[in-house]
């Protein structure tokens, strides 16, 4: 590993924590409220992002799997979101 590759490992990692912890503080903190939630997907999006391409080397890579791998969070995130909005607007 290169100088440069353990060092965008460590600014990569870095963020991830800081997306997580800041997630679990606007999560507990959120009381249930819509765009609180709707916050916490958005970094958890991110997060997911973030493995994908960087820990999963897929950075570079343009082809299909990359897409898919990318769709499917932002598929389940999206139900979450259909979810949260539902329990909203029902009580």
């Amino acid at each position: 590993m290169t100088r440069q590759a353990r060092e965008q490992f460590i600014a990569t990692l870095a963020m991830l924590l800081t997306l997580a912890l800041g997630g679990a503080l606007v999560g507990g903190l959120s009381g249930g409220l819509l765009v609180p939630i709707a916050a916490v997907l958005v970094m958890a999006y991110a997060k997911g992002r973030l493995v994908i391409l960087d820990f999963m080397e897929l950075r570079a890579n343009r082809g299909f799997m990359r897409s898919a791998l990318l769709a499917w969070p932002a598929a389940l995130l999206s139900l979450a979101l259909a979810r949260a909005v539902a329990a909203s607007l029902i009580g």
